[in-house]
């Protein structure tokens, strides 16, 4: 967690009267404890209960000066507390940081963290010529045990929010057929399917093993380019866009547009880049756009430049509506002439 200086002490970082990147440095160094804290197992031997230097030590089996250096940086930065010689964690650590924690964010931490070191290099250089690096699922590919933490997030993050995707959208009436475009994992589909009876869904992803499993059914193929089935009621673009450059994500609307059905419905759902949350949001959602430019050639488009590639696309956009699940996510259906 960042350090949380005293309100006279933030306002003199404000002012430029102290340097404010040494907050950032901090957090360098607090990013890397943290990994290091969790590759020794110290959260979760304190989640036990408060343990002494040396207790920690052999319980971690590491060397206690060396132990005593990684506890200062991550008390002073706010992951664990000292009373009366005993270390514990703090209740951020104990609910975000820990194995068995509801949601274990050391692993999505770790996941950027390894992206931003590796994956950031060249920044400067591909800002100063418009060039992306690029390469990210190639290099993905490379690392098996990140590429799994990677997809277990996607996967995560659409079992929080398909049902209430779902709930925001009026399948039309007599609707039978869902294609989902980019939606590897079939949640959101699968999610339809079993809220309007008589739904099969075709979902259609670069990454996915042909097969048919119920009412879906997952076919091989490159968004811009595959063969598309058409007359569709319902047709998904689920945290896709974001993926392509302006051009490409534009065109992909297009070739979503054209597999409806007159009536039907395309629903689109992304991550905006001013979210309405707070800093902590807006500052992860510069970095995350920031990344998807240099790793991908995408970004974080506004609701408005999506809106109107639906209008070009001859579809009739509804208003954006956020989601109370995640304020990092929004979504609007238009419904095809």
């Amino acid at each position: 967690m960042p350090v949380d200086p005293p309100p006279d002490e933030a306002a003199a970082f404000r002012r430029g009267d102290a340097p404010a990147p040494m907050l950032d440095l901090i957090g360098l160094m607090a990013c890397h404890a943290v990994n290091a804290a969790r590759t020794l197992g110290v959260f979760d031997a304190l989640a036990a209960g408060p343990r002494t230097t040396g207790e920690l030590a052999a319980v971690t089996g590491a060397d206690p000066a060396g132990l005593e250096q990684l506890l200062g940086v991550l008390r002073t930065t706010g992951y664990v507390r000292r009373d009366d010689g005993r270390h514990a964690n703090t209740p951020a650590t104990t609910a975000w940081l820990c194995s068995d924690s509801p949601t274990d964010y050391g692993r999505i931490r770790g996941l950027w963290q390894t992206i931003i070191e590796e994956r950031w290099t060249g920044l400067a250089g591909a800002v100063r010529s418009g060039i992306p690096g690029g390469g990210f699922y190639d290099w993905l590919a490379g690392r098996p045990e990140l590429s799994s933490t990677f997809h277990q997030m996607q996967l995560g993050l659409a079992e929080w929010l398909a049902e209430e995707v779902v709930s925001l959208v009026r399948v039309p009436e007599g609707g039978k057929s869902l294609l989902d475009l980019g939606g590897g994992h079939g949640l959101y589909a699968g999610e339809f399917c079993r809220a309007v009876p008589g739904l099969t869904g075709t979902i259609v992803d670069a990454a996915v093993t042909e097969r048919t499993d119920g009412p879906l059914t997952w076919r091989e193929g490159d968004l811009l380019t595959a063969d598309l089935p058409g007359d569709q009621d319902v047709t998904l673009l689920c945290n896709v866009l974001h993926g392509f450059g302006a051009a490409d994500a534009a065109a992909l609307v297009a070739r979503a547009a054209g597999t409806l059905r007159p009536g039907g419905l395309l629903v689109v759902m992304e991550s905006p880049p001013e979210p309405p949350g707070g800093a902590a949001d807006l500052a992860f959602a510069a970095g995350f756009s920031l990344n998807l430019w240099h790793t991908q050639g995408g970004a974080l488009y506004p609701a408005e430049t999506i809106t109107g590639w639906l209008e070009a696309a001859g579809c009739s956009p509804g208003p954006w509506r956020g989601l109370a699940r995640s304020p990092s996510h929004a979504l609007v259906t238009a419904t095809a002439p």
